[in-house]
């Protein structure tokens, strides 16, 4: 497959320098390369230069990457934007977490270097065949982008992460350190969006899960409990009554009789 070199790569990591080889051939092998030292510097030259490519640390400052992945992929002016993260280890977890929030590929930091420029020639071709459709989902509707935009994309982020890791620790505290904002600010960005706080929306979202789990499936109760973020079923069985005014094996029953 034929890639054209005139393809604009933007490389994101903290030091360009500690890979001077793979620098040297992307300046030979295609027509523009731009740099981002970290995360959100990444993001806002995404927004503003539109590359066809991202080639990224994984391990970024501030931001690991599949947290860069969700913002990215909140926002539809850069979610069709490739992304390929490069880390010193391969770890099999940063690796599921990665291509699970949307990133193509993952690739050793002692992968050959001409090997590297194969994998991102490939993906490019694979973006080239994607591009007629993106144009016309680009066109309905999209006519700018301000900052107002990018605080409804990183509330929608910071909803998916929550709604994709009930079973995690989650605090306004930890995801605001996640997605590299204050806990005060996260707090008015989604009480400006949805009137709810982001306690009061973890909460419900792991309410909501929790119904859904008691009414499609025969799992345990405690088990339910520690899905929806809950490693006391006792302090599941009281915040769930007071959502639903029930108690769970009641919901249970009213719900899914056949259990």
């Amino acid at each position: 497959m034929h890639v054209s070199s005139e393809a604009h790569i933007l490389l994101i990591a903290p030091e360009p320098a500690g890979i001077a080889d793979l620098l040297a051939l992307l300046r030979t092998s295609f027509a523009r390369i731009s740099f981002a030292l970290d995360a959100q510097q990444g993001l806002a030259r995404c927004q503003s230069l539109r590359p066809d490519f991202v080639l990224s640390e994984y391990n970024l400052p501030g931001l690991r990457g599949d947290t860069f992945m969700r913002m990215l992929r909140a926002n539809p002016q850069t979610a069709s934007i490739p992304v390929v993260f490069l880390s010193a280890v391969l770890c099999a977890d940063s690796q599921l977490m990665a291509l699970r929030s949307g990133a193509r590929d993952f690739i050793a930091y002692q992968t050959h270097v001409q090997l590297v420029i194969e994998r991102i020639r490939l993906h490019l071709g694979l973006r080239e065949m994607e591009a007629s459709r993106e144009e016309s989902s680009a066109n309905k509707g999209w006519k700018g982008f301000s900052s107002s935009s990018a605080q409804h994309y990183l509330v929608d982020a910071v909803q998916q992460h929550v709604r994709d890791n009930l079973s995690d620790y989650l605090t306004v505290d930890s995801l605001a350190e996640r997605f590299g904002t204050t806990a005060r600010r996260l707090n008015e960005l989604f009480k400006e969006s949805g009137g709810l706080t982001v306690r009061d929306f973890v909460y419900s979202s792991r309410m909501r899960y929790a119904m859904h789990l008691l009414r499609q499936t025969d799992m345990a109760i405690t088990n339910v409990a520690a899905e929806s973020g809950y490693l006391n079923p006792a302090n599941f069985s009281t915040a769930f009554r007071r959502y639903s005014g029930l108690s769970p094996s009641v919901y249970r029953q009213h719900k899914n009789p056949n259990i």
